[in-house]
């Protein structure tokens, strides 16, 4: 690498002054005097220069050493973190990993098992949120009643009456006392499929006392949702009334009337 600034000046004045005498030219007194100030400062200048330059060699050879040696030591480092991953992502894996898997899996059918139940295809409905039960990671109780709720009344919903209602009651009587937004929503479907199991019974010819019982309970969740709904200040209230009313005159209807009826919906 060729060395610049003070040094190159230095050269230049002790040449120009060779030259000056090779060519026979007699410096002039002012021009001895001259040499003999500027050639000691010159000379040290220069001594200087060099030593830094030798120096700033020096330093850049051990700087590129040592960032050798650092970037040998980043690659091992490298090498040993992205060696240790593939360990630590097994780990994970097959420990904590494995319920976000089985999350992951009960997501997934309970979207297939939302969109047949959009689609009303209720008995694929009530066969994958069965498979979703089974997917469920055993300490989530809560996602394990909701499952098992929505399973119960699309089984219900496919023609399967009276499990269906029964696998609801038995989630209802798990939850009416600690979950008061779930326990709402299974009383409603419930209330929701007595009614709708008093039509059908009554249609088919059972007698009052096989279709009364049923027509009480549909009569007594839909006036106990009424009452909490008023007592909330919910906006369904007056609908939830009109309820109760449409089980008393489901009762009290002639069987010809009822028999000359559409099918309410869910039947």
């Amino acid at each position: 690498m060729a060395k610049t600034g003070i040094v190159d000046v230095a050269s230049l004045w002790s040449r120009t002054c060779e030259v000056l005498i090779a060519d026979g030219n007699t410096p002039t007194p002012v021009q001895n005097d001259l040499i003999a100030a500027l050639s000691p400062f010159l000379q040290i200048l220069a001594n200087r220069t060099d030593l830094g330059y030798h120096s700033c060699r020096s330093m850049r050879h051990k700087r590129a050493a040592t960032e050798g040696s650092l970037k040998m030591s980043k690659n091992k480092l490298l090498w040993t973190v992205w060696a240790v991953v593939p360990a630590l992502l097994a780990i994970w894996w097959f420990g904590p990993g494995q319920d976000l898997q089985a999350r992951t899996r009960v997501a997934s059918t309970v979207e297939q098992a939302m969109t047949a139940a959009d689609g009303e295809d209720w008995k694929l409905a009530a066969e994958l949120f069965g498979q979703a039960i089974g997917e469920a990671p055993a300490n989530s109780p809560e996602s394990n009643r909701w499952l098992r709720l929505r399973a119960s009344h699309s089984e219900f919903m496919s023609g399967n009456t009276w499990n269906g209602i029964s696998g609801m009651e038995e989630v209802l009587s798990e939850i009416k006392d600690t979950d008061p937004e779930l326990a709402r929503d299974a009383r409603a479907r419930i209330a929701a499929a007595q009614y709708f199991a008093t039509w059908k019974l009554r249609l088919e010819g059972a007698k009052p006392e096989v279709w009364k019982p049923e027509a009480e309970k549909a009569r007594q969740h839909f006036r106990l949702l009424a009452e909490d709904a008023e007592a909330r200040g919910a906006k369904e209230t007056e609908d939830l009334k009109k309820n109760v009313e449409s089980v008393i005159w489901l009762e009290r209807l002639d069987l010809a009337e009822l028999q000359s009826l559409p099918l309410p919906g869910g039947c």
